[in-house]
C-alpha cells in the first residue's frame, strides 16, 4: 500500500462515548491528546553514567473544541438524552467521564484508530465574541491510551438478564482482555466485572441496565461516513447572540467567556497501572464580559441593580459589587431567521469580582468585567428557558 503523504483535517473524525450513549461529534475544529510519561533519572554513587530511568502512570490528556450550535455536545457529554434533553437544563457539574475515539480515514475505510479511556473532564470553556463564532471546549484527563491499525466499535443497548449481544467479535487486547470499556448507566466497569464469550458481554451483577461496550475488532466493519448534521447552523457568530443580565438586555457587548474548572485530586494504588479515579471538588465557574464603555448603564446595572441607577444618587463605588448577584444569560439564536434559539447557557448568581477600563489610540473604550458564579451553577438548556 502506498503511504500517505499526509492526514488532512476532512480524514479525521471524533467520536464521544460518555456515560450513556455516544455520539460523532459535529462542527470538531480541534482536537489534541497528548501524553507525558513522567520519568525519574536514577545515579548512584560510583557510577560515572545514569543507572536507568523509572516511570510512573502515563499522564492523558485531550482537548477538543467545537463551534457551539446546540445542545447536542453538552448532552451527550452529561450523560444526558439529545432527543430528549431535560427542559429544566443540566449544571456543568454532571460533566464526569468519557471515553474518546479518533479515527483516521484510509480510503473507504479507517486507517488507524486512537482510544482514550475514562477521561475526567476537568475543564471547560464556552467563547462568544461580537466578531468570531461561537465556541465551546472541553478539556480532560486520564491514564489510558492506545493506538490501532483496526477498528474501534462501540456497541450499545440494554441489557438483558445482564447480557448484551456485541455487534462484532471483539478482539484480545495485549491485557488479555477484549473490552476496552464497559460503561453501564453510566458507570465504568473494572476488567473483572464482566466476560465475554464470541459476541455475548456478560457483566457480573447487573441485569437490564443500559450498557456501552467499546472494542477493537477486525478491519473493514465501519466504513467511513463524513460528519454531517443539517439539524443545527454551521456556525453562530455574535450578531445572532444576545447577552442578558438581570432582565435587562445588554448593548454594545463585544464578548463573553464562561470558564469552568474542575478541582480534582487523582488516586493511584499500589499495585495498579492505572488511575483509580478522581475526587472532584465543586466546580469554579468564572468568566469576563467586555463592552464599549458608552455610558453607566452596565456599571448602574451591576452596582444598583437598575440600568436606571436604582439609587438615584448618579454614583457607582465599585465597593457595591460586593453587595449584589445578578443573573447572566447567554442565548444562541439561529442565524437563519434569528427566532430560533438553540441553546441558552445561564448562571443564575453572577458575582462581579474586577472590573477595568482600557482606551488606545485607533480603538474605542472598552470595559471589562470579571465575574464568578456564586453558587458555582451554570446552566445549559436546549432552546430557551422553560
Amino acid at each position: 500500500m502506498t503511504k500517505k503523504i499526509a492526514i488532512p483535517y476532512k480524514d479525521i473524525k471524533l467520536r464521544i462515548v460518555g456515560p450513556r450513549a455516544d455520539f460523532y461529534a459535529h462542527r470538531v475544529q480541534r482536537l489534541d491528546i497528548p501524553v507525558t510519561l513522567p520519568n525519574t533519572t536514577i545515579n548512584e554513587l560510583g557510577n560515572s553514567g545514569h543507572a536507568g530511568i523509572v516511570t510512573d502512570l502515563p499522564e492523558v490528556t485531550a482537548t477538543f473544541q467545537a463551534f457551539d450550535v446546540s445542545h447536542k455536545i453538552f448532552a451527550i457529554l452529561t450523560g444526558q438524552s439529545v432527543d430528549s434533553y431535560p427542559a429544566t437544563g443540566v449544571d456543568v457539574e454532571n460533566l464526569s467521564n468519557i471515553d474518546l475515539i479518533g479515527y483516521v480515514k484510509d480510503v473507504t475505510d479507517m486507517l488507524k484508530c486512537v482510544h482514550a479511556k475514562k477521561m475526567r473532564i476537568t475543564d471547560f470553556t464556552f467563547t462568544y465574541s461580537v466578531d468570531g463564532e461561537s465556541t465551546e471546549e472541553y478539556s480532560c484527563a486520564g491514564s489510558e491510551k492506545r493506538y490501532f491499525a483496526y477498528d474501534v466499535v462501540v456497541s450499545s443497548g440494554a441489557l438483558v438478564a445482564g447480557e448484551l449481544t456485541l455487534d462484532y467479535t471483539p478482539a484480545t487486547l495485549k491485557n488479555g482482555y477484549k473490552m476496552l470499556s464497559v460503561i453501564v448507566d453510566g458507570t465504568w466497569k473494572e476488567d473483572s466485572e464482566y466476560s465475554v464469550v464470541g459476541t455475548t458481554l456478560t457483566v457480573s451483577g447487573a441485569t437490564t441496565e443500559n450498557c456501552l461496550a467499546v472494542y477493537h475488532t477486525s478491519s473493514g466493519v465501519l466504513s467511513w461516513s463524513d460528519i454531517s448534521d443539517a439539524t443545527v447552523p454551521a456556525a453562530i457568530r455574535g450578531k445572532n447572540v444576545p447577552v442578558t443580565i438581570g432582565v435587562e438586555h445588554m448593548h454594545r457587548v463585544q464578548s463573553v467567556t464562561i470558564r469552568g474548572t474542575f478541582p480534582n485530586t487523582k488516586v493511584t494504588e499500589m499495585g495498579n497501572t492505572s488511575v483509580v479515579g478522581y475526587i472532584v471538588d465543586p466546580p469554579d465557574i468564572s468568566g469576563d464580559i467586555t463592552v464599549l464603555d458608552t455610558d453607566n448603564e452596565i456599571v448602574a446595572l451591576l452596582t444598583t441593580g437598575s440600568k436606571s441607577d436604582g439609587d438615584g444618587y448618579g454614583e457607582y463605588g465599585v465597593d457595591e459589587y460586593e453587595e449584589r448577584t445578578l443573573e447572566l444569560q447567554v442565548q444562541l439564536k439561529d442565524p437563519s431567521n434569528n427566532t430560533t434559539i438553540q441553546k441558552t447557557v445561564r448562571i443564575p448568581s453572577m458575582r462581579i469580582t474586577s472590573d477595568g477600563t482600557s482606551a488606545n489610540v485607533g480603538g474605542q473604550l472598552t470595559q471589562t468585567f470579571s465575574f464568578m458564579s456564586n453558587d458555582g451553577q451554570c446552566i445549559v438548556y436546549s432552546g430557551a428557558i422553560a
